[in-house]
Parts: structure tokens; C-alpha cells; sequence
């Protein structure tokens, strides 16, 4: 169970548009499930229905840029703990207050090196992500354990 995390900071996310499957990919292999039988990732239909309900823009000619993987990137990290409604009222109260690049990059620099974000409701977040993932290794280390004394 992995419970180290290692986003890219906003300059790292590619700067040219890609295609959903593309996006599809890219997030995935950053943002790997918490618990490989509970979740499966981020999905075509998830971003189709992100951008229908208007929590992440509509991507140009099929393609996504920037801000957009970054949203996606931050949602598929917060949904293992938190509604999709709850996350899209979290990052529309942020967006009026920052830009999406620095709201990112303190998003990374919390979740990569615990680095004190200035916002409170980032922290607060990332936070209670980390505290889940750690909770779920815990747990898994103690099934895995018990497992193997069975035998």
C-alpha cells in the first residue's frame, strides 16, 4: 500500500493539450488508487460527467490543457475521501480566492513534502487524504499479517 505521494508541480504537468485517453493515463499512473479492490481510477465517463456538472471545464477540440489535468489530478486524489460535490464546492471557494497554479502547486508541495500551505482548507484536505491512506495501510498491514499467521 502506497502512502507516499509524488505529484508534479504545475510546470511539470504537460504543457501540451491532450486527449482524454491521454489524460486518462497520465492522471491514473499519478493518482493510483487507495486500495486496489475499492477503486478504479479515473474514468472517461468520471471526466465526461466533471465537465457536464461543470466541475472541470470543457476541454478545447477534445483536448485538455493544464489547469485541467491539475483539477483532475486534485479531484481524483480527494474523491477517495471526499464527495464529488464536496471537492467541487472546496476548489470553486479556492479559485476566487488564488489562481489555479499557485492553488496546485501548494496542493503538491502539502502532499509531496508536507509543506504548510498558507490556506487552511488545503491543508485541512490534504490532511485528512494522508490520514486515510495511512489508516488503509495500516489496516492492510494487520489483514496481510493476520493472513499469514492463519497458515
Amino acid at each position: 500500500m502506497n502512502t507516499t505521494f509524488s505529484y508534479p508541480k504545475w510546470e511539470e504537468i504537460p504543457s501540451i493539450n491532450l486527449y482524454l485517453d491521454q489524460v486518462l493515463l497520465y492522471v491514473n499512473q499519478i493518482c493510483p488508487p487507495a486500495s486496489p479492490d475499492k477503486e478504479k481510477g479515473l474514468t472517461a465517463s468520471m471526466v465526461n460527467n466533471y465537465v457536464k456538472h461543470g466541475y472541470i471545464s470543457k476541454p478545447e477540440k477534445k483536448k485538455y490543457q493544464r489547469k485541467q489535468i491539475a483539477r483532475l489530478i486534485a479531484i481524483t486524489t480527494l474523491k477517495s475521501v471526499f464527495s464529488i460535490q464536496e471537492i467541487a464546492q472546496t476548489l470553486n471557494t479556492l479559485n476566487t480566492d488564488t489562481n489555479s497554479e499557485e492553488l496546485y502547486n501548494a496542493f503538491v508541495d502539502y502532499m509531496n513534502k508536507d509543506i504548510d500551505p498558507a490556506n487552511p482548507i488545503i491543508q485541512a484536505s490534504c490532511q485528512t487524504v494522508k490520514l486515510y491512506h495511512q489508516t488503509l495501510a495500516l489496516v492492510y498491514t494487520e489483514t496481510e499479517e493476520e493472513e499469514t499467521n492463519e497458515y
